[in-house]
């Protein structure tokens, strides 16, 4: 039977890994001036570098 990517290296190297991609992936995104999706008292949000925030709309 063949391991699969996380049995090879490790639960906890494959969420180091993970971690690691996911705040380049902001860093990137916050350089760019893109917004994160983020969800604020339940109500799902771009959440942009310069502290603007606005809901996000259904259908767009």
């Amino acid at each position: 039977m063949t391991k699969s990517f996380v049995d090879e290296i490790g639960a906890e190297r494959a969420q180091a890994l993970a971690s690691k991609a996911v705040a380049e992936a902001i860093a990137e995104a916050d350089a760019l001036g893109l917004p994160q999706v983020v969800k604020i008292d339940g109500v799902w949000c771009r959440r942009y570098p310069d502290g603007r925030v606005e809901p996000v709309e259904a259908g767009r």
